[in-house]
Formats: structure tokens, sequence, C-alpha cells
């Protein structure tokens, strides 16, 4: 007698679909990455990225500048400004006065509580006498 062959198995559709989803994962990550363009897409993103920060720091060095220019068109050159008025220096070409100290001030009366007080000087009987 023969035996009956086993009944075939029912088919796994889930399973048929999750390894059909891993495998063409595999496939297509390895076409990717074998192609290069993902790699250069984020290379190109990142360049993006640091050329706009260097745009945004150009931008504002051009206002700063653009600002010093209407300074000097209207005579006002803060390095001059600076130079004078903190540092107290001085252009060649200019007549300087110099005043005695409190000359330009008004003088002012003194107080009793700008002065110190003294201890008056020992009288002789009071002082050590010397062995």
């Amino acid at each position: 007698m023969r035996e009956t062959p086993a009944p075939p198995r029912a088919p796994r559709p889930f399973l048929t679909f999750f390894v059909s989803l891993a495998c063409s994962a595999v496939v297509l990550g390895m076409l990717l990455l074998w192609d290069h363009k993902v790699l250069d897409l984020h290379n190109a993103r990142e360049d993006v990225k640091r050329l706009d920060l260097q745009i945004a720091e150009r931008a504002r060095e051009n206002g700063e500048l653009r600002l010093a220019i209407e300074a000097a068109i209207r005579h006002q050159f803060p390095a001059e400004r600076v130079a004078r008025e903190e540092l107290h220096l001085v252009h060649p070409e200019d007549l300087v006065l110099l005043y005695p100290a409190g000359s330009l001030s008004a003088k002012k009366e003194p107080r009793p509580s700008d002065f110190r007080r003294v201890r008056p000087a020992p009288s002789p009987a009071e002082r050590p006498v010397p062995r």
C-alpha cells in the first residue's frame, strides 16, 4: 500500500509579506548606499547650512560697513572720537590749552568734616620718664 501524501501546508500570507518587505528594504538600502546619492545629498545639505551662516555673517558685516561709510560721509569718525575722548589723544594740528589744576572749578570752602581731629600733645607732666 501506498502512503497518502501529506496535505499541502496552508499559505502564511503575513509571514510572506514581512519576509518580502525585509528583503525589499535590504535591496533598496544597498542600492541607495552603492549609488552614494544619499550621502551626497546629506553633504550638500550640510554645505547649504554652512553657507547660509556665512551669508548671514557677511550681511551683518556689510551693515556695519554701510554705517561706517555713512558716518564718514557725515564726518563722524568713531575712531577719532574714541581717540580724543577716551584715550585723550590729540591731532598734531590741534591747539591744546593747558589749565592749572583747580583753575576751571570754583574754589570750595573748607568744611569742618574735611579736617582730621588731632589729639593734643601731652603736657610735660604726663610724659613718661625714660629710665
